[in-house]
């Protein structure tokens, strides 16, 4: 156990827990919010709270004997661990079992606590999981597009994929798109007056609408080509006519429903960041309320919230999508023998167990305010099968 080194671990989705999700009990789960004193008060005030909230553990890690005792030593020394790793956020997980030291710097406060059980606490993490904390934004403009890989905190332009063109101008400079040919202008006849003059339906703005549309395309292609293989998601920006002619010719997948209107180049500095930031919260907000319309037309049969039911559903790997409440903390156990979850009995955190089963087994899960949960049940599942 003492060859097991704490490392910093840098969480961005659900996916990043699973491989710490498999770690066999005792698992000790350590929240902490940081003093936001200067350096030295700050340091002084951090290893005084962190000794508060390890002794919650104390009486409660008896019962997993030695092992759990000597895991409890080896996060005592605040110093040690914060000395072992560099990061910044308001608040620090830790995560520790036989063959698990993680730290874990989080971006929002969260409540100070500490946990013991088979396995890891991870509800707390779960408000910035689920929800993008790596994304892009496509900036559209005849004049200039460009992409930027953003967090939460900070954005980086990066290129687009396939030498696109990202000028218009040099885009018609280099090529010109074909037409169909309801809509190509032809040669009139030739005789009389009208001789050589060109007649169709195509006008000015038509034609271009048409080289803007394959503009476009070539910049999905591009968006699509630079992104292979990920799953972030892609906020576009532009003026309403552009946006949603993009959208028309469009070729990544994970394209955000919400857009922030209005010219990338008449965007304050940080505000189309920030307006990116609020796209994606209504992205999320919209996810949610197609999971919870699910639920209410999948319930009675392929989905429930009746607690025992969801968990039990959750070890057997059947849960598709876990909807838990932001604040119902109903206890109990899992009976791994009768494979059954029996609440009101033990001090097992049941949301937490069932959100862990569902990561385990590839599950999506949605965080929702309680006044959003189905008749305000702490937890509420749609079923695979």
């Amino acid at each position: 156990m003492d060859t097991v080194k704490a490392e910093l671990a840098e969480l961005q989705t659900l996916k990043d827990l699973k491989p710490m999700l498999g770690s066999e009990g005792p698992c000790l789960s350590i929240y902490m919010s940081l003093s936001t004193a200067p350096a030295a008060q700050g340091a002084k005030t951090n290893a005084l709270h962190w000794k508060e909230v390890l002794g919650e553990l104390q009486g409660r890690i008896e019962k997993w004997g030695a092992e759990g005792q000597e895991l409890l030593r080896s996060v005592s020394d605040w110093d040690g661990i914060i000395d072992s790793v560099e990061g910044k956020g308001k608040s620090i997980a830790v995560f520790r079992s036989k063959d698990i030291f993680q730290i874990v710097f989080l971006q929002d406060e969260t409540a100070s606590r500490a946990e013991t059980g088979p396995e890891f606490y991870i509800r707390p993490l779960l408000p910035e999981l689920t929800k993008d904390k790596l994304f892009y934004i496509l900036a559209l403009s005849q004049n200039d597009v460009r992409m930027l890989r953003c967090t939460l905190t900070s954005s980086e332009e990066v290129p687009l994929g396939g030498g696109v063109k990202t000028s218009f101008g040099d885009y018609q400079d280099m090529q010109k798109p074909d037409h169909n040919d309801k809509n190509r202008a032809s040669p009139g006849p030739s005789s009389g007056s009208s001789k050589g003059i060109m007649q169709g339906t195509s006008t000015d703005a038509e034609a271009r609408d048409e080289y803007l549309t394959h503009f476009y395309k070539q910049i999905g292609l591009g968006v699509f080509e630079a992104l292979r293989g990920k799953t972030e998601p892609v906020v576009p920006v532009g003026v309403d006519y552009e946006l949603a002619l993009f959208r028309r010719v469009n070729s990544y997948p994970h394209l955000s429903e919400e857009s922030v209107h209005g010219a990338p180049n008449g965007l304050k500095a940080g505000e189309m960041h920030a307006r990116a930031i609020e796209a994606l919260t209504k992205d999320y907000e919209s996810k949610l309320d197609k999971a919870l319309a699910e639920y209410d037309h999948k319930v009675g049969g392929g989905a429930s919230n009746r607690l025992k039911d969801v968990v039990t559903a959750a070890h057997d790997g059947r849960v598709l999508t876990l909807i838990v409440s932001d604040s119902l903390t109903p206890t109990g156990t899992f009976d791994e023998a009768t494979n059954q979850a029996i609440g009101g009995k033990g001090d097992q955190d049941l949301v937490n167990d069932a959100a862990v089963q569902t990561i385990l087994h590839a599950g999506n899960v949605l965080v929702a305010p309680n006044s959003k949960m189905p008749n305000g049940s702490p937890v509420a599942a749609i079923f695979r099968w």
